[in-house]
């Protein structure tokens, strides 16, 4: 039959060594160590599913031999079983104090000693696959709860736009979220008057960055470049500089949830562009109507000078009324379309992908 449970002998008798091999070989695959130090290295090793350990041994007895295997989170769950010509209590106490599975005297039976090892290493697995299953059961806790904070951070964020009335604003406050994530990060916003970008720390951007920043906009909703990576969307774009490719579960969250964040950013920086151009219209409406005033103070003037060309004198005041009130028909109507807008429209597919080094999806 083919062994594959290993068991590892550490005796100094030779001669018992042999009998043991006769034993057992043909249940188990064996390796033999004479002495303590050796016994320590082959289990460190070789990671045994069971160790027979005698306790009279040259250099290290079989007690110390198990208190350091013990004490090592490698090879502590590994069963031990003390197989001595001594019988007495005490030497059994003592063993078991060491944390030994098992003491058996050398006279044991050999169908003993095979069912032994047998029930030794059984539970050995199956305390290890336990541990294996709490372990990625806590895992999935932390991710749970991880996600969880993320989509708090995410909230909150979103929350705070609201009061953000500049574009400077904007960007501290998403530099403040990227910041709770742990990432570095530069900013660009597509303005009506061109890009404005943005760097943490308020350290100047290099030229090759912005240039970077303009050649990966049009390219999809991510571009990977190792362990930076751009997100875009239509009227904002992010480099995160810092991305963990050796942590793929981090790398999976971040990847779901800066679009979200990047998405109330671009519905944000649409609202602060169209809030600008309306500003822009009652600022040109403002001088329209200074420039009124002028002409309708000069018309004036010329009426006390001759009356009779008081119609004529009138009539460039009247088609100024008329541009004025036409000017403002456009302010409100444009007014009207910022408040229905729906500010999840973008240019990009969230599906679309384009990645230049990694592709971990």
């Amino acid at each position: 039959m083919t062994q594959t449970l290993k068991v590892l002998l550490v005796d100094d008798d030779r001669t018992w060594q042999v009998f043991m091999f006769a034993v057992l070989q043909e249940t188990f695959l064996l390796k033999s160590a004479y002495d303590g130090l050796q016994a320590l290295e082959l289990a460190r090793e070789s990671i045994p599913d069971c160790i027979l350990l005698d306790i009279n041994l040259p250099g290290r007895d079989g007690y110390e031999v198990c208190e350091e295997l013990k004490s090592d989170p490698k090879t502590s769950n590994i069963p031990i079983i003390f197989l001595s010509s001594k019988s007495s209590l005490q030497e059994k106490i003592r063993g078991f104090e060491m944390g030994a599975e098992d003491y058996l005297t050398k006279s044991a039976e050999a169908d003993l000693l095979k069912a032994k090892i047998t029930r030794a290493i059984q539970q050995y697995h199956e305390k290890r696959e336990m541990d294996e299953k709490i372990n990625a059961a806590q895992a999935a806790a932390f991710e749970a709860l991880s996600s969880s904070a993320d989509l708090g951070r995410c909230l909150r964020y979103a929350e705070r736009t609201y009061s953000m009335s500049t574009f400077d604003a904007l960007a501290a406050g998403l530099f403040q979220t990227m910041g709770e994530f742990g990432l570095r990060t530069s900013l660009m916003f597509i303005t009506p008057t061109g890009p404005i970008f943005f760097s943490q720390g308020s350290q100047d951007m290099s030229p090759l960055e912005k240039e970077m920043f303009l050649a990966s906009h049009k390219q999809g909703r991510f571009c990977d470049y190792g362990y930076r990576t751009f997100c875009n969307f239509k009227l904002v774009s992010m480099l995160i500089k810092n991305m963990p490719l050796d942590q793929p579960e981090r790398y999976g969250r971040i990847k779901d949830t800066v679009p979200w964040v990047l998405g109330a950013t671009d519905g944000k920086v649409r609202t602060l562009n169209e809030q600008q151009a309306l500003v822009g219209e009652i600022e040109s409406a403002q001088m329209t109507v200074e420039n009124l005033k002028f002409q309708f103070s000069t018309a004036l003037v010329s009426l006390e000078k001759s009356g009779s060309e008081l119609t004529k004198s009138f009539e460039p005041v009247y088609q100024i009324i008329e541009k004025v009130k036409e000017h403002h028909k456009v302010i409100a109507l444009k007014a009207k379309l910022v408040a229905s807008e729906d500010d999840n429209q973008n240019e990009l597919g969230t599906n679309e992908i384009f990645s230049s080094d990694v592709d971990l999806f």
